[in-house]
């Protein structure tokens, strides 16, 4: 069972799914799960915003959750991305590291900053 202090890591995973994996869900599908976590709109708002009922709008995000799951599981888009994201934390770290080693002279010094330059554009 998932607690308070849970919801916020949670929603922001669904966000994550979405993000990679939104365009392969239904427009209905997609519409619920925007409003319900990205908008943070209530069932009875996203009934009355598409016309359906709060029931039709709990089924259609729950299937749109189960969605995103699965192509994660069979894909893992967002699984390869967070392991990106850390490596690259971890090669800047050790480009600071290496970087307080050497005099801002040296050779070294212009490739450091090269590839810490090419990391960021990488990233985005």
């Amino acid at each position: 069972m998932n607690t308070p202090d849970d919801l916020p890591a949670i929603r922001q995973e669904q966000n994550l799914l979405f993000d990679f994996y939104g365009p392969m869900l239904t427009p209905k599908q997609a519409a619920c799960f925007t409003m319900r976590f990205i908008e943070d709109c209530s069932l009875t708002e996203i009934a009355q915003e598409l016309s359906i009922s709060p029931q039709a709008a709990v089924d259609f995000i729950n299937r749109a959750v189960a969605k995103l799951k699965q192509l994660e599981k069979q894909l893992g888009l967002v699984r390869k991305f967070a392991e990106q994201q850390s490596l690259s934390a971890s090669i800047l770290a050790k480009l600071d590291e290496l970087e307080r080693q050497i005099s801002p002279t040296e050779p070294a010094a212009t490739s450091i900053e090269w590839i810490r330059n090419a990391i960021s554009e990488i990233l985005g």
